[in-house]
This record gives C-alpha cells, sequence and structure tokens, in this order.
C-alpha cells in the first residue's frame, strides 16, 4: 500500500512551495488500491498510483498522479501534477502541471498551468487567479483606493 515515489521530480517552484507549505505527511494509495463513488479528501499531500472514481477535494494540498495512477474524477487541488491518466476537470487554486507521460480528458483551470511536450491532453486550459481575489481587486472601494494611492501593491 505504501511505497517510495520513483517519478521524476516536479519542477523546482512547484517543489518548493509544496515544501514550505505542507507540515504533515504524504499518503500514497498504492497501484492495486481501487476508490470508486463519493469523495476522496485528505489532509496532507497524496500521490494516487491506483484507481480512482469520484470526486477529489484535496484543497490546501499538492495532488499528484502518479505514472500507474487512474482518475475518472473532477478534481480540486492547491497543487496538481499528473504524471497518469484523468478524465475530468482539474481546479488547481495554485497550479497544475501536466507532464509528458500524462493523458489528460478535460478542462484545467488554475492561475498558472504547465503543460510539458509529450502530454496527450484534451479540453482546455484557463489561466485566472482565484475570483476572490480577483473580486477584491475589482471592488468599487479597491479602486478608489488604488487611484487615490492609499493602497501599495
Amino acid at each position: 500500500m505504501f511505497k517510495k515515489q520513483n517519478d521524476p521530480p516536479m519542477t523546482t517552484s512547484f517543489r518548493v512551495e509544496s515544501e514550505t507549505r505542507s507540515s504533515k505527511g504524504v499518503s500514497v494509495l498504492g497501484p492495486t488500491l481501487t476508490f470508486r463513488g463519493g469523495e476522496l479528501s485528505s489532509d496532507e499531500d497524496l500521490i494516487i498510483e491506483g484507481t480512482v472514481e469520484g470526486k477529489i477535494a484535496h484543497q490546501n494540498h499538492h495532488l499528484t498522479i502518479g505514472k500507474n495512477g487512474r482518475v475518472k474524477a473532477n478534481v480540486r487541488a492547491r497543487l496538481i501534477t499528473v504524471y497518469g491518466t484523468i478524465e475530468g476537470d482539474l481546479h488547481g487554486d495554485e497550479a497544475v502541471q501536466i507532464t509528458a507521460t500524462a493523458r489528460v480528458v478535460g478542462n484545467v483551470v488554475a492561475p498558472r498551468v504547465s503543460l510539458e511536450s509529450g502530454a496527450r491532453f484534451e479540453g482546455s486550459i484557463t489561466t485566472k487567479d482565484d475570483s476572490r481575489a480577483a473580486a477584491d481587486v475589482a471592488s468599487p472601494e479597491t479602486v478608489s483606493k488604488l487611484a487615490s494611492g492609499v493602497m501599495a501593491r
């Protein structure tokens, strides 16, 4: 069930952010594990090497779909890295990384998206910041403060 991950390292920016924010361990769903139905969530980073069908809500953490991972679900996580196969929409609060070995069928929404050469991807990519931050920036009060020089960015 638990195994050491041998996937290629993530890009430095993703790894550094993940290591600095994750104070807990990492859970690994091994290649023989199958999860169907319901919602999968965890309070630590998660690596999926098995099969997951349903919904994955993994806010505040890094989700990795390993080379053996097969996911059929809509996914929301802070960081998402895909080495395996996923059918479903990906929503990364900070970033989504689709590696050369990945196969993704679905839409991707995140402030930063990385799509490596060789990856198989069918869907759309939308890069936008968190809607709450965008709403704050666009509020009349914020615009007024910015215009008057009260707020420094």
